[in-house]
């Protein structure tokens, strides 16, 4: 696109091949309906399916998508920020590519930025797709993290780990540096931007559970509670509030395509 996107779409995938095109596909035709200036990064980082393969020919075929492939799996969080850092639009919409969140809600968040800083999808309806007690888990699982939040940094919001969020541009200059490489990054960006009081609202979506979930209720809900302890513990988040104050925020700014 000739005209500098004004939209930033963040579509993480790890082994998303049967999604991430279709998943794609509707990202694009809301965006293309809500008239805006808009530009897709697709990011991966370790996948051994086609997911690369799929992203490289959507790139080829559309000139407002940017790809960044890493060889290695390197987490959800670390491949967020290298797209934060690509990312040129005035508003970052950060999407799973799993299609297990709806695309066509974006422009609903979009008209929320006008009174909010971050607008976070708030699972409340949840549809499942697999058979099992995927629901009770997970959402067992969420008000645990929840709890977990409250009690360790004062702040209780209805959702963290929502799959579906926008983000003001200047919402994730402010609160850098950002270090989560794992799917704790969800939780480093709402603690840090609601204690520098920025404005965070919440619309109501439709979760819809595939069963293909990257998230490991067995091993990566204590991953991130050692790490929200530790930032407790070592007052990471206290001492970076801090310096945020003083210095002013920095960020990495635009980077290219291919890494």
């Amino acid at each position: 696109m000739a005209e500098r996107a004004k939209i930033s779409v963040i579509m993480p995938a790890y082994n998303e091949e049967k999604h991430i095109e279709a998943c794609f596909n509707k990202v694009t035709e809301t965006l293309r309906e809500y008239g805006q200036p808009f530009e897709i990064i697709l990011e991966e980082d370790g996948s051994t399916d086609k997911t690369p393969e799929i992203m490289d020919k959507l790139a080829g075929k559309h000139p407002y998508v940017k790809t960044l492939h890493f060889p290695k799996r390197m987490g959800k969080g670390f491949g967020i920020r290298r797209c934060f850092e690509a990312a040129q639009g005035k508003y970052l919409v950060l999407i799973d590519s799993d299609l297990e969140y709806p695309p066509e809600k974006i422009r609903d968040f979009l008209d929320k930025m006008n009174g909010h800083d971050i607008v976070v999808g708030h699972r409340r309806i949840w549809k499942n797709q697999k058979k099992g007690n995927v629901k009770a888990v997970r959402a067992y699982l969420s008000r645990i993290h929840r709890m977990l939040v409250k009690k360790l940094f004062g702040i209780n919001l209805q959702d963290y780990q929502s799959g579906l969020k926008v983000f003001k541009r200047k919402v994730i200059e402010a609160i850098q540096p950002l270090t989560s490489n794992g799917f704790e990054i969800d939780s480093e960006i709402l603690i840090k931007a609601q204690r520098r009081d920025f404005k965070i609202g919440f619309i109501p979506i439709t979760y819809t559970y595939k069963g293909n979930s990257k998230v490991n209720v067995l091993s990566d809900p204590p991953k991130m509670f050692l790490s929200m302890l530790r930032w407790k513990v070592n007052g990471q988040l206290e001492n970076e509030y801090g310096r945020m104050q003083n210095k002013g925020p920095k960020f990495a700014g635009e980077k290219k395509n291919r890494e």
